[in-house]
């Protein structure tokens, strides 16, 4: 008599285990590419951070300098005088702290009152934005 094999033979287990392995390795490959592009940018933002409160520290010198120096009766035109970067416009004096080479922090206070007050105090972009590619918009 004839016997009947009911096993798939060892074709089919090769194939299998040959797909997994290759899910496996793109998974991993996906994975390492995901935690390296993840380290560049925690880099980049240590970096943008690490500038941002150095230059923050910067401007608030700068606003206790005046704050001081009003509070002790100097005259705004002499503080502007007196301090680098300073400019009087208005009653407010005006000043820009570089966080990096495409952003600044300004800092708007007025002193025409008796307490100086800060009326701004923001970070700005200074370089210009230059798509890569234009987007097509439907006109209408």
């Amino acid at each position: 008599m004839r016997e009947f094999r009911a096993n798939m033979g060892t074709g089919f287990t090769t194939i299998i285990m040959m797909l997994v392995i290759v899910v496996f390795t793109t998974l991993g490959v996906l994975a390492l590419s995901t935690a390296r592009s993840d380290d560049k940018l925690s880099d980049k933002n240590l970096q943008f951070v690490s500038e941002y409160y150095e230059a923050e520290g910067k401007a608030n010198a700068i606003k206790a300098q005046i704050i001081q120096k009003k509070n002790e009766g100097v005259i705004p035109a002499d503080i502007a005088a007196q301090i680098d970067g300073v400019t009087l416009h208005e009653g407010n004096m005006e000043y820009a702290v570089k966080v990096n080479d495409s952003q600044v922090i300004r800092v708007t206070i007025n002193v025409a009152g008796v307490e100086p007050k800060v009326t701004n105090f923001a970070l700005y972009n200074t370089s210009e934005w230059n798509p890569s590619q234009p987007i097509s918009v439907w006109a209408g």
